[in-house]
C-alpha cells in the first residue's frame, strides 16, 4: 500500500465517523443528547471549568483568525524554502477546509448551549475553533516529520502541539460554547480533510514527475 493509498483510507475512516456523528447530532438521538449535557455540566462544574480567563486567553489563540494566520505564515515559509507542493497543499486545506466547515454547520444547524460563560454566534457543530486548531496542527506535524525525518525534535514538538489542541478543546467546553460532540466533530473532520487533501496532493505529485521527466 502507498503512501497516497493509506493516507486515502485513513481519510475516509474519519470521514465515516464523522457522518455516523452528524447524523446522530442532526436527528437529535436522545442518548448523545443526554450524554453531551452529562458531560459539559461535570466539565464546566470541575475545577478545570473554573479556569474561564485562561479558557478566554485559549479561546482567542484557537481563533480561525489566528490559526488561518499562522497557515499563510507557514505556507509562505515553505514557498520561501523552496517546498512549494507543500505550500500549495496547505493553502488549499486551509480555503477548502473553512468552507466544508460552514457547509457542514449550515447543514447540522445544531444551537450552542443554553447559558454560556461568553456568548458566541453560529451554529454549535462542529466548532470552528477546535477544528481550524486541529487543521493547522496536523499541518505542522505532518510538516515536522517530512522536513526533520521523524527524529526526538519531531516527538517532542508533537506532543507539545497535542496540548495545544486538548487546551483548545478544554476552553470551548469551559466557557460552554459546544458540547463534547462538538469538538470531536471537528477533531475528526480536520483530521479527514488534511488526509484526503495531503493524498490527492501526493496523486498529482505522482503523476506530475513522469510528465516532468519526459520534457
Amino acid at each position: 500500500m502507498t503512501v497516497s493509498q493509506r493516507n486515502q483510507q485513513l481519510a475516509l475512516g474519519f470521514f465515516g465517523l464523522f457522518g455516523i456523528l452528524a447524523i446522530l447530532v442532526k436527528f437529535r438521538f436522545a442518548w448523545l443528547l443526554g450524554l453531551d449535557h452529562q458531560l459539559l455540566t461535570a466539565f464546566s462544574t470541575s475545577s478545570l471549568g473554573q479556569h474561564v480567563r485562561l479558557w478566554k486567553w485559549l479561546t482567542l489563540a484557537g481563533s480561525p483568525v489566528i490559526t488561518g494566520g499562522l497557515a499563510v505564515l507557514l505556507a509562505l515559509f515553505l514557498w520561501r524554502i523552496r517546498q512549494l507542493r507543500w505550500a500549495a497543499t496547505v493553502l488549499v486545506a486551509l480555503v477548502s477546509g473553512d468552507a466544508l466547515l460552514l457547509i457542514v454547520k449550515q447543514l447540522v444547524a445544531r444551537l450552542r448551549p443554553l447559558q454560556p460563560v461568553v456568548a458566541d454566534g453560529g451554529f454549535s457543530f462542529p466548532s470552528g475553533h477546535v477544528f481550524s486548531t486541529t487543521l493547522v496542527a496536523l499541518m505542522v506535524i505532518t510538516l515536522l516529520f517530512y522536513l526533520l525525518k521523524g527524529n526526538w525534535v519531531c516527538w517532542t514538538l508533537t506532543g507539545v502541539i497535542g496540548l495545544v489542541v486538548i487546551s483548545v478543546l478544554f476552553a470551548r467546553l469551559g466557557l460552554r460554547n459546544h458540547y463534547p460532540s462538538d469538538v470531536l466533530g471537528s477533531i475528526l473532520l480536520a483530521s479527514g480533510w488534511w488526509l484526503q487533501v495531503v493524498s490527492v496532493s501526493e496523486r498529482l505529485l505522482k503523476k506530475w514527475r513522469p510528465v516532468q521527466s519526459q520534457e
